[in-house]
């Protein structure tokens, strides 16, 4: 199964393609688009040592010469660091413009190599593979590619598009438990922004004999999928309706900034943000306090976290009074007035936001 992505006016197309059997195809698909012969392949130590040998010998049976680059595992990898050692490896191995990279890994791999490839040589071509349900279902899709700074996630990025999005679900199976969890975030807040259809699937599953598993999760990949590469063909660089995509977000990265990127990942700290975004609604956008509390109950379900276990440090205010998503009266945040719908509001005051946050503190 595929969607495609176009950018109408920009010439942009590229297929978003989920299928099982997909990883052995990687070099038939990326040889196109590789027009020098040269693959500059990219993961992390994790996903290298399960997947990257069969990821090079498929590009390899391709006819590309291939010079593989290994991150560390985490988000500590997603640093303006990591892109020069990229830029200065590539440039020492004399790739040049009709070189094209091959990001192999989850959201840190895809954000990094995508940054790297955008401006190296003033951008190359480059595909995805993501590994990660964080990544299938949200972070590899759309082309916004970047790398954190001291001050806050994704401070310093681009648009570059890559040829082809190349997810296989088979590759979920290696996940870890918590992993799996936090990819979780991204498709639940997909169903409250856009598709109610998706939170049935996951109170089925809850229910279901065996839970939540990789094998189950396929379908709603797909259906995540399809659901962000319409917000990206409607609005390539979060103008408008692109923007309904970062519901939980505004807390969910200051959380991130501000325990420095180890104690949290990045779909824990949006579900947390999903919640006081959910609370936050209830009184600011008229939500039914009922369906907020039903976000917050599928959450525990899935096993996401839900609460903060202290209350948060200076640096996570200073991260969300920076957010990069605020506008002219104050900071921009994602509210639903009802399951399936979303808006965008700036708050010109955080008082409120401050003591929802608070709230989420556990009493012990």
């Amino acid at each position: 199964m595929s969607v495609r992505i176009r950018i109408a006016g920009r010439g942009i197309e590229y297929p978003v393609m989920v299928q099982r059997g997909l990883l052995a195809r990687v070099g038939a698909l990326a040889r196109p688009h590789a027009p020098g012969g040269h693959a500059l392949l990219v993961t992390d130590r994790n996903v290298g040592r399960l997947y990257g040998a069969a990821v090079e010998r498929s590009l390899k049976r391709a006819g590309l010469r291939v010079l593989r680059a290994t991150l560390p595992s985490g988000e500590r990898a997603k640093s303006f660091a990591t892109v020069r050692g990229l830029c200065e490896r590539w440039a020492k191995e004399g790739a040049g413009r009709n070189a094209l990279v091959v990001a192999l890994g989850g959201g840190v791999v895809s954000d990094a190599a995508g940054f790297a490839a955008s401006v190296f040589a003033r951008g190359i071509p480059w595909i995805v593979v993501p590994t990660t349900l964080l990544a299938q279902a949200d972070a590899a899709i759309g082309g916004k590619v970047g790398v954190n700074l001291s001050a806050g996630k994704n401070l310093l990025g681009a648009y570059h598009h890559p040829r082809a999005v190349l997810s296989d679900p088979a590759v979920l199976s290696t996940l870890t438990r918590r992993a799996l969890r936090s990819g979780l975030a991204e498709v639940v807040k997909m169903g409250v922004i856009r598709r109610p259809a998706i939170l049935r699937q996951l109170w089925r599953l809850c229910d279901a004999k065996g839970g939540v598993t990789p094998e189950a999760v396929g379908p709603l990949v797909l259906a995540s999928a399809v659901e962000k590469a319409r917000f990206v063909a409607l609005d390539e660089r979060d103008e408008g309706q692109r923007l309904l995509l970062n519901f939980g977000h505004t807390v969910g990265h200051a959380l991130e900034a501000g325990e420095g990127y180890g104690r949290f990942q990045h779909g824990e700290a949006v579900a947390i943000g999903m919640v006081a975004a959910a609370r936050l609604s209830v009184r600011a956008a008229g939500l039914d306090p009922i369906s907020a509390l039903e976000i917050e109950v599928l959450l525990q379900r899935l096993g996401l976290p839900t609460r903060l276990r202290r209350a948060p440090s200076a640096r996570f205010w200073s991260a969300l009074e920076r957010d990069k998503k605020r506008g002219r009266k104050g900071v921009r945040v994602v509210l639903c007035p009802a399951i399936g719908s979303a808006e965008v509001y700036e708050l010109t005051s955080l008082t409120t936001l401050r003591q929802i946050v608070m709230s989420l503190v556990r009493r012990s």
